[in-house]
């Protein structure tokens, strides 16, 4: 996985390894569930959360990797 963000008009780019995603989240589910609740959030109102041509996903999974999302599981 890629995530892209926009600095000074150029693409800084960071590859993520599944281990840091995972090292957030029990599951890979979990993980994908929270980011897309996250994304959505995001995209909700991109003029106060996205700076510019920054895109909601890659900017969501930014947020979950620097534990800046928090989540709970039902587990009932």
């Amino acid at each position: 996985m890629t995530l892209n963000q926009s600095k000074n008009n150029d693409r800084d780019e960071r590859t993520l390894k599944k281990e840091e995603i995972l090292d957030r989240a029990e599951s890979a589910y979990e993980a994908v569930v929270a980011i897309a609740k996250e994304a959505r959030r995001l995209n909700a109102a991109p003029g106060i959360y996205l700076m510019g041509d920054e895109k909601p996903l890659p900017r969501a999974v930014k947020n979950f990797v620097d534990g800046k999302v928090d989540y709970e599981v039902d587990r009932d």
